[in-house]
């Protein structure tokens, strides 16, 4: 069968999609739509915890449980636990949307286009929403762009390991001549046969074989016998950061690894800093990773969408009554 534009004209012949739906109730309490997927515990974390507060929950990778609907007016979705619209809609939380799992729907072929089309829907009712988003999608890209924000990071004023974003194995030696850590640029997964890998920062090798790096780049960077880290989560300009005492010292997320955590305030220049960066990239919501050696903090990224629930658990700080509370002005 010849693939036709739209993924409507490829699916089964049972499947039918219902368009031209009206039915807005102009009293309807104003919802904040979570943009996620079905496993965001975080997400479940947020609806238990704040019942007074109206959520209506998108779950990506049950796409099409929904019906939705842009046009000249706005959006409109519609699924059996209720509907949001463009007028009912009072912010919206842009989380963690995963792909619907397509097999034995449409050929494999047929799954990243059918994928992105879906995306480009959903993130496209994001970016033209009027009202507040936590965050949309176009600012994400930008700012977890780790290129982008080592450039900004020294612009700034942070310290910085030395660093070096390349697929030439020739520039690692701009990362120092010690020790070197080697993370990943963007996604940090490999996915196959429904099994997930994560990759993590780690120790540099230079016994493996760099060949394929002209293919793949890495970001590298000099080691620092840290102190302990800090991790600094940013609703706007509030600031919520906890010290992060690891038995490993390369990378805290590590399994099996031995964790003390303590709530944290950031000295004054490094909050400034981070206040800044944030200006710069039209964030509302950030998660900053540091490491202290002698009280000096070095800058190591900064997550736009990264993970805070746990810290709420394991030290108490109020970070999801500042989110709730944002997006309910």
């Amino acid at each position: 069968m010849e693939f036709a534009h739209s993924a409507l004209l490829i699916a089964p012949a049972q499947r039918e999609f219902r368009v031209g739906f009206r039915c807005r109730d102009s009293y309807m309490k104003k919802q904040i739509l979570m943009i996620t997927s079905s496993n965001d515990l975080t997400c479940d974390y947020l609806i238990a915890s704040y019942s007074d507060a109206s959520f209506f929950r998108l779950d990506f990778d049950r796409f099409s449980k929904y019906e939705m609907e842009v046009g000249e007016d706005g959006f409109h979705i519609e699924s059996n636990e209720g509907s949001i619209d463009s007028q009912s809609c009072q912010s919206i939380y842009y989380r963690k949307p995963v792909a619907e799992n397509l097999c034995g729907v449409f050929e494999e072929k047929y799954h990243s286009f059918v994928h992105k089309e879906a995306y480009s829907l959903v993130e496209g009712i994001a970016e033209s929403f009027e009202g507040r988003c936590l965050t949309r999608p176009s600012v994400m890209r930008r700012a977890n762009n780790k290129a982008v924000q080592l450039i900004l990071a020294k612009q700034i004023g942070f310290k910085l390991p030395l660093s070096s974003i390349t697929n030439c194995p020739s520039n690692i030696v701009a990362a120092g001549k010690g020790d070197r850590i080697v993370k990943p640029l963007a996604i940090g997964t490999v996915v196959s046969d429904g099994v997930k890998e994560f990759v993590q920062t780690n120790i540099f090798d230079e016994r493996i074989s760099t060949e394929n790096l002209k293919y793949s780049p890495a970001y590298f960077q000099e080691y620092i016998n840290k102190d302990y880290e800090v991790r600094s989560t940013f609703v706007g300009e509030v600031e919520f950061s906890v010290r992060i005492l690891s038995e490993n010292k390369v990378d805290w997320r590590k399994m099996n690894n031995t964790i003390l955590y303590e709530e944290a305030r950031l000295p004054d220049e490094i909050y400034s800093m981070c206040v800044t960066f944030m200006k710069k990239l039209n964030m509302s919501f950030g998660c900053f990773d540091f490491i202290v050696r002698n009280d000096e903090f070095y800058f190591l990224e900064m997550n736009a969408n990264g993970q805070w629930a746990w810290l709420e658990r394991e030290v108490g700080v109020q970070i999801s009554k500042k989110i709730v509370g944002y997006l309910s002005e």
